[in-house]
């Protein structure tokens, strides 16, 4: 019992992480009975192959799902951390039930761009709050995760192009405009997903050059504790030597850095620019 407990303490797995993946499991979940199956819409990944066995053969959704996932989980249990496949597995768990319960309205509609884009927008958020608390929902993700280890490649992106392929199969059981409204539901999910990445816990750099960079680090640190580098430069036309202040903050904390330079110096140049990763190690894993 106490191994078992050591073992769980390493994995470090907060209780926040548990929950914000289960609310992305559940809507995730959601958006899947209520919308993508009444409005005859396809998926992509192991939730395409889901939704192409239910139309075809109406085998239940969370049945096909858990099996289809349990076998890529068990294929790419060592290519992920122990973390993020444990949080997988708990967010599988959730879908399974959520999936089997009874879905009490269908939502019915002759305008099928509505539920196209609404679900794009719901997955997208559902995906990026998984992808924000360390978990996945297997299938495209696990790809979009891979193409991102080894290529780079952004998350959705990623997951887009293997949804792409599981979307053809499609045309022969929804018609062609339900499969062009799918890969317009699945470009809307992916660059929901990246926005939700790129702004939810999200950080940016600022860059301030300034004669009066010792002032406005001064008050800067005093007034919200900010760490702050220095770095020396040289101006190529002028030759004069240059000081830059260098800082990583949040989004919120931006708003107020900006009026301390103003205060101090109206004429600074100030660059904000958005960041993918405030990490020192394991840097193949940037999202």
């Amino acid at each position: 019992m106490k191994s078992i407990k050591r073992y769980w303490s390493q994995l470090n797995i907060k209780a926040t992480e548990l929950i914000g993946v289960a609310v992305g499991a559940f809507i995730y979940s959601m958006t899947y009975n209520y919308l993508l199956l009444p409005s005859h819409l396809g998926e992509g990944g192991a939730m395409g192959v889901t939704a192409l066995l239910y139309y075809a053969f109406q085998i239940p959704s969370y049945l096909s799902n858990l099996l289809i996932n349990t076998v890529l989980i068990a294929l790419g249990y060592r290519l992920f951390e122990k973390k993020t496949t444990y949080l997988t597995i708990w967010a599988i768990a959730w879908m399974t039930v959520f999936l089997k319960l009874p879905v009490l309205y269908s939502y019915h509609t002759h305008e099928l761009i509505v539920p196209t884009l609404l679900a794009g927008a719901l997955t997208g958020i559902s995906i990026g709050l998984i992808f924000r608390y360390n978990g996945t929902i297997a299938g495209d993700t696990i790809i979009g995760k891979l193409l991102n280890y080894f290529f780079g490649m952004s998350v959705g992106t990623g997951s887009l192009l293997f949804d792409l392929v599981i979307v053809i199969p499609f045309i022969m059981i929804i018609g062609f405009t339900n499969t062009i409204l799918t890969i317009i539901y699945l470009y809307v999910y992916s660059v929901f997903t990246n926005q939700f990445m790129a702004n939810v816990g999200a950080r940016k750099a600022v860059l301030i050059v300034s004669p009066r960079y010792r002032e406005i680090a001064t008050t800067i640190s005093k007034q919200l504790g900010q760490e702050i580098t220095i770095f020396n430069g040289t101006g190529f036309y002028s030759s004069a030597d240059q000081h830059m202040l260098y800082m990583i903050a949040s989004p919120r904390r931006v708003t107020k850095i900006v009026p301390i330079i103003e205060q101090e110096d109206k004429n600074a140049l100030i660059v904000v620019e958005n960041i993918r990763s405030t990490r020192g190690l394991n840097m193949r894993r940037i999202l």
